[in-house]
């Protein structure tokens, strides 16, 4: 079978070997030895005549090729004879070999298509706003800095009358039931003042009602406004649409 080889364009001596067992359409678990290796040689000749720098693994491919073909023309058994249970095909190193390299052949073709579609793509810089950048807030808006400056000033209170009262132990109530408490309280005067909405016998009180106060504004289910700076905030039930 007539080959016409692109000089110089392979990797090495399983490229080339490769590149011949595609070409002839051989199986690659039964490769007729002494037709690739012929080629092998052709192809090493052609090199030399060009006077082109051949590499020393090319030579040592075709010197284990020229081995091969002389173990598999060694006369065989007598069909008389039993059959070796241990023997194993010269070829199966080749095999081998050339497999491992299929593997690392098509993760380098998968790789290669990888970086076409990523050139093909454009990367934007990410964006950050500059730090003195304001967001304008609509009138009336608190802001959370806001509403814990208010929940400090009643722990401040709170602390400050703690050593007077009398401390009475009780069950200590969850942010649901929290929750559950202040949405009544809303429902009955529809706004209420946040101080005394937070207002509670304990600090552990002050703390649960604050976090009940700050999840229903993450549900959007009330809201809290402020007139003015430092002015008492508002707590409201939010709009139905």
């Amino acid at each position: 079978m007539a080959l016409t080889l692109v000089l110089n364009d392979f990797s090495g001596p399983l490229d080339l070997l490769w590149h011949l067992i595609r070409t002839n359409e051989v199986d690659i678990y039964d490769i007729p030895i002494a037709q690739i290796t012929s080629q092998y040689l052709d192809y090493l000749h052609q090199m030399q005549d060009l006077r082109l720098d051949v590499a020393g693994d090319y030579f040592v491919m075709a010197a284990s090729l020229m081995a091969l073909k002389s173990k598999l023309l060694l006369p065989q058994a007598a069909p008389e004879e039993p059959a070796d249970t241990d023997y194993v095909d010269p070829r199966a190193d080749l095999v081998a070999q050339l497999l491992t390299y299929q593997v690392y052949q098509e993760a380098a073709g998968d790789l290669k298509a990888y970086e076409q579609a990523r050139a093909r793509s454009y990367a934007k810089p990410e964006t950050l706003p500059s730090a003195d950048v304001q967001v304008p807030m609509s009138p009336g808006a608190v802001k959370l800095r806001d509403l814990t400056a208010a929940m400090t000033a009643v722990m401040q209170r709170q602390l400050a009358t703690a050593q007077t009262i009398a401390h009475i132990e009780a069950e200590p109530i969850s942010i649901a039931e929290r929750i559950n408490e202040v949405l009544a309280e809303l429902a009955r005067w529809h706004t209420c003042n946040f101080e005394r909405l937070i207002a509670a016998h304990t600090v552990e009180g002050v703390v649960t009602t604050f976090l009940a106060i700050l999840e229903l504004m993450k549900n959007d289910q009330i809201e809290c406004e402020q007139p003015e700076p430092f002015a008492p905030i508002t707590v409201m039930m939010k709009e139905v649409a």
